[in-house]
């Protein structure tokens, strides 16, 4: 299968002047479905299209002839085969164009096409297709150049041409193809894409409480006995460990969750999580964060741009945004790290084993040494040694009978 070359073919939009490989589907577009599912024998890929449509991510552009969308191909380069698509289209099976690569080039066909549910099968032993419109075909460069001669305007007129220069035109079955020109069309795609997904990933291992209300990338990379509860959100560049609990209700971009952690009713961008750690309800890790092993970010937390030690606790209502934490670190209620001047953000460090208490200001830049404890209510503004008690308050001062007196006054009134 060597020297593959694919061909996306756009111009095509719906009434509302919105293209089919543009499309949103599931957490891309069309376009990004399509090239997904190429095989790996494809070495490159070429999107044939105009301004109107915006370039495909991972595709070489080919520039658009408006008068026949196919005769843009004669520019490709010299290859040993050519996959043409007409259109973008979801399959219900995950290696249905890989099947049609190996048919075409295992049996030397000149033409194979790709075609939905077979009804029978003709007198040479040829599969016959219940739909004959074709969306997918798998072309010898040398064929489709002949092909193009003929001016044909659409994929079928094309595989017809090469059948009628002499090609052997092979069929690869699948169950079922969703080519994507509207917006309905769309969702069943993302729906069938879903089915593929989560049931493949049922069957490897992973347990998918609600695979109908669970949506997750085709790349995502989730390990055998791991649990996603319905609601979930694995956006592309996710990794999930063995043992990990995501959600309900919960959404990873880029994220890497360890073995055994728990990601509950949260948000986590590309970022780390260690293992047997436990994240949520409601906390928001931004991105370039590292949680360590065992750690505890609870309720109404938010994480920005900050490494996060082992065993380190912060359970709830804190903001800790570029800062380096120790490991073995108590972060009481409603602390702050004050990392932003109004013009510059800046760093604070925490060692190890540090306590800090409820509703702590850390004022970056400041630095707190190991076994550091902050008192409740302090504003931290200079850097703390080792082993030291900070204390940033004033002192209580209790006036007696105050409102008792406040309080009559005003019931006499």
């Amino acid at each position: 299968m060597d020297n593959m070359t694919a061909a996306l073919v756009g111009g095509l939009f719906d009434e509302s002047g919105i293209s089919a490989y543009a499309r949103p589907v599931l957490f891309g577009t069309a376009g990004d479905a399509v090239r997904d599912a190429l095989p790996d024998a494809v070495e490159k890929c070429y999107f044939v299209h105009d301004d109107r449509e915006p370039a495909l991510d991972g595709a070489e552009s080919l520039a658009l002839d408006e008068t026949n969308r196919f005769a843009s191909l004669k520019a490709l380069p010299e290859c040993g085969h050519v996959l043409v698509l007409a259109a973008p289209f979801g399959l219900a099976e995950e290696d249905a164009l890989f099947h049609l690569a190996e048919t075409h080039v295992t049996t030397g066909y000149g033409v194979s096409v790709l075609a939905a549910e077979q009804q029978g099968f003709d007198a040479e032993g040829q599969p016959v297709p219940r739909d004959t419109h074709c969306f997918a075909a798998l072309f010898t460069y040398e064929m489709l150049m002949k092909a193009l001669e003929s001016g044909a305007a659409d994929l079928d007129g094309l595989v017809a041409a090469a059948v009628a220069a002499g090609a052997q035109k092979g069929v690869a079955v699948t169950n079922k193809i969703y080519a994507i020109n509207d917006g309905a069309a769309a969702f069943m795609a993302q729906v069938t894409m879903m089915q593929r997904i989560n049931f493949g990933l049922v069957k490897k291992g992973v347990q998918i409480f609600d695979p109908t209300n669970t949506y997750i990338a085709p790349d995502a990379d989730i390990a055998p006995g791991a649990v996603i509860l319905p609601g979930c959100h694995i956006r592309p560049g996710c990794k999930v460990g063995a043992g990990a609990v995501i959600g309900p209700n919960s959404i990873l971009e880029k994220a890497e969750i360890g073995a055994g952690t728990t990601v509950n009713s949260s948000q986590v961008y590309e970022s780390k999580v260690g293992e047997k750690a436990t994240v949520g309800p409601f906390a928001y890790i931004r991105p370039q964060c590292v949680v360590g092993d065992g750690c505890r970010i609870g309720d109404f937390v938010e994480l920005k741009k900050s490494t996060i030690g082992n065993g380190t606790k912060v359970s709830h209502l804190t903001y800790i945004g570029d800062a380096t934490v120790g490991e073995r670190v108590n972060f009481g209620c409603g602390t702050v790290v004050v990392n932003y001047d109004g013009y510059v953000k800046n760093q604070t460090v925490i060692g190890d084993d540090c306590f800090i208490g409820c509703n702590t200001n850390l004022v970056s830049p400041v630095k707190l040494g190991d076994r550091v404890f902050t008192a409740a209510g302090t504003t931290v503004t200079k850097d703390v040694p080792d082993g030291a008690l900070a204390v940033a308050r004033a002192r209580q001062t209790t006036l007696d009978g105050w409102n008792d007196r406040r309080r009559a006054a005003h019931e006499k009134k």
